[in-house]
């Protein structure tokens, strides 16, 4: 088992992708891929996703994705719970990921609205992976988000990942606000 002892409030979904990295788990792509609680793949039907993803031991999550069709939307939706940023001044992500070909990933954070629907906040960096791992850093300040509420019902940390067939493995990816 997996201690958690990490604190701030990204800890619980830090502890999240450390149970993943551990589990070695397996399984095929459809348009929507439950990975563990609070971690899914949601890919537009049109696209007409398949492939396999898989956490092998020491690796957070790598995809083969073959895109038979043209979509929308494909991310990796991870739950970030109601993740209150009212005393955080930067709210980032780090990854680490490789490709065997150039691929670029938008990441966001989707706060939910009390009303319903929800904003969407970019970050302002792409996320490039190639054949060498490479390291990605980015951080937004929150009080200049308009669309990033410190308090939220929910939250989410979405990777938009290519709408066309792909491999790409995430090593490692951690959220920090401070």
């Amino acid at each position: 088992m997996t201690d958690n002892v990490a604190t701030g409030p990204e800890a619980d979904f830090n502890y999240a992708l450390q149970l993943l990295r551990n589990s070695q788990a397996e399984g095929d792509l459809r348009a929507q891929t439950e990975i563990q609680p609070g971690i899914a793949l949601h890919a537009d039907p049109a696209l007409h996703l398949s492939g396999r993803w898989r956490s092998p031991a020491g690796r957070l999550l790598e995809l083969e994705a073959t895109a038979g069709g043209e979509g929308g939307w494909f991310g990796l939706h991870m739950d970030l719970g109601g993740l209150n940023l009212s005393q955080a001044g930067l709210v980032g992500l780090a990854c680490r990921g490789t490709s065997p070909s150039i691929e670029a990933v938008r990441a966001c954070i989707r706060s939910g609205r009390s009303e319903g629907g929800f904003d969407d906040c970019f970050f302002p960096k792409r996320i490039l992976t190639h054949p060498e791992a490479a390291s990605h850093l980015d951080a937004l300040q929150v009080s200049l988000q308009q669309d990033l509420p410190p308090e939220a019902p929910w939250r989410e940390l979405i990777l938009f990942l290519p709408l066309h067939s792909f491999r790409l493995d995430l090593h490692d990816l951690r959220l920090f606000a401070v």
